[in-house]
């Protein structure tokens, strides 16, 4: 088998790390330093920093280190029902997710997902999951919004 992605190769992208550091900089300069109202608002930036941190420390946990501890299930067969992502331009997130089924497994992801600790990247944007057909073992975590991707091997025929 072919190694084609892994979550625990999982890095931090500076694109969404520095919008939350400049509010809560921004936060804590306008609770020192401003009026009530302006006071406020950094309470408000703040509160904000805190649940997106909250949020993503424990999407990390939830994946990343369930992952890594082998908690997770694997499924082995076939790419079914293959549903490309669109090309943008859409103003739902439905239209620009990606999704397929592997046995009676279904998966479905996108870039603008919220939950990047899995497979997130469709095949439009250089995915490895590009058709029907494909022969893979996927390792998941099923959650309560989906089942998130840990693992993608594809089966090389001998």
């Amino acid at each position: 088998m072919e190694l084609l992605y892994e979550a625990s190769n999982f890095q931090i992208q500076i694109r969404w790390v520095l919008p939350f550091a400049i509010l809560g900089f921004a936060g804590l300069i306008a609770l020192y330093k401003g009026k009530i109202f302006v006071k406020f608002l950094g309470i408000i930036a703040l509160v904000i920093c805190a649940c997106t941190l909250f949020r993503f420390c424990y999407g990390y946990v939830t994946i990343i280190e369930t992952y890594k501890h082998g908690n997770y299930q694997t499924v082995r067969g076939k790419v079914e029902n293959f549903q490309p992502a669109s090309q943008g331009g859409e103003t739902t997130e439905d239209e620009e997710l990606e999704s397929f089924n592997i046995r009676t497994v279904h998966f479905q992801y996108g870039e603008s997902f919220i939950e990047k600790f899995g497979y997130h990247k469709p095949s439009a944007n250089g995915g490895c999951i590009k058709e029907n057909g494909q022969r893979l073992q996927i390792g998941y975590i099923p959650t309560p919004e989906g089942n998130v991707i840990v693992r993608i091997e594809r089966i090389i025929e001998e």
